[in-house]
């Protein structure tokens, strides 16, 4: 067998979407790695010309998402392409329409239909509304834009004065979604008191790739919306904490917050099928997801992004402690393969 023809990369245009640096980290360790590779991708950014699709094999829409609701310019371009692609029986990763499920509420809709386990999200359009739904989905939630994969701008209700602040404060319509405390089932379930788990809140993250998942990092925080910049990686990173390991203040927590992490890198999530099943129902390809895992081993998915965001690994937090160079490009490599491996294929006989 043998691959069939180039690579399409649909991208932003300049001033038409948010710039995730990711493509131009991942083009960079292919021409390294597989210049064979990558001689064969076409870049195409929207608002440029219909692109030549003779001799392409298979195309990929890297764009933001939900495309049709924050970049509709960009939306009407892709669908062009997927339908010119379509018509000429070109292969599609992550089309169009499906980067428009990822709106926060939609994707809850989809994952509870087909059985994926998440958090249930509502819009409110009305202000008054917001103390029976924030109820109605069990009384501690979140209230942010149904569009955005950022924290900003995310405020969490725990009881009904925090709701009718909120209801004054918060810019509607809004999302508002189901919150579970991993933290406190870690406690309940008689998790030892010095595991990090029962001591902070976690957010794991892993890509999935078609029927592939490969793992990424593991934060924790004593806060319960869990990322990047509230994470004790970033705390412990600060110089003035960096002087305190060398003294060995808080020295312990530092080394199993790193080990966890490693530990989680390494390890085969048993829950793949979880993250391909959720990735798979928004009618996507590619996809990093965010999530929890419960004390059973079980898991609770937060979201799916298609347009992630992954830096060098000189440039990850604890870059030298977490061996994140080498893990950025085992994850870039992997990525190559996969990419690779969903190109159609054509049949060679021998002469």
């Amino acid at each position: 067998m043998g691959s069939q023809g180039d690579i399409l990369i649909v991208v932003h245009g300049p001033g038409r979407g948010r710039d995730v640096p990711t493509g131009a980290v991942f083009m960079e360790r292919l021409r390294e790695t597989d210049p064979s590779l990558a001689k064969r991708i076409r870049v195409h950014q929207t608002g440029s010309d219909m692109p030549d699709l003779s001799g392409v094999g298979l195309v990929m829409f890297w764009l933001g998402d939900p495309l049709k609701e924050k970049y509709p310019d960009c939306f009407a371009d892709a669908m062009a392409i997927a339908q010119a692609a379509r018509a000429a029986n070109i292969a599609i990763i992550n089309s169009p329409e499906a980067l428009s499920n990822t709106a926060k509420t939609r994707q809850s809709a989809i994952w509870h239909q087909q059985d994926v386990p998440s958090a249930r999200a509502r819009v409110v359009n009305n202000p008054a509304k917001l103390i029976q739904v924030c109820k109605e989905l069990g009384g501690t939630c979140i209230i942010r834009s149904d569009v955005e994969h950022a924290q900003r701008d995310v405020v969490i209700v725990r009881n009904e004065k925090e709701a009718r602040l909120a209801a004054r404060s918060c810019t509607f319509p809004a999302a508002v979604i189901q919150l579970y405390d991993i933290r406190a089932e870690y406690r309940a379930a008689g998790a030892k008191r010095s595991s990090l788990y029962s001591r902070y809140h976690h957010k794991a993250r892993a890509f999935v790739f078609g029927d592939a998942v490969m793992p990424s990092h593991l934060f924790f925080s004593p806060d319960i919306v869990v990322g990047l910049s509230n994470s004790l990686f970033t705390r412990e990173a600060r110089p003035r904490r960096r002087k305190g390991h060398a003294l060995g203040y808080h020295r312990k927590l530092f080394n199993d917050m790193i080990r966890e992490d490693k530990a989680y890198f390494e390890t085969d999530p048993l829950y793949a099928k979880t993250l391909v099943q959720g990735v798979r129902a928004l009618g996507l390809d590619f996809a990093a997801v965010d999530y929890s895992i419960r004390p059973d081993g079980s898991v609770i998915l937060w979201e799916a992004n298609p347009y992630f965001y992954l830096p060098r690994g000189e440039q990850s937090v604890l870059s030298e402690e977490r061996n994140a160079v080498e893990r950025v490009n085992r994850t870039l490599d992997w990525m190559a393969s996969r990419l690779q491996a969903a190109m159609p294929t054509r049949k060679t006989h021998a002469a």
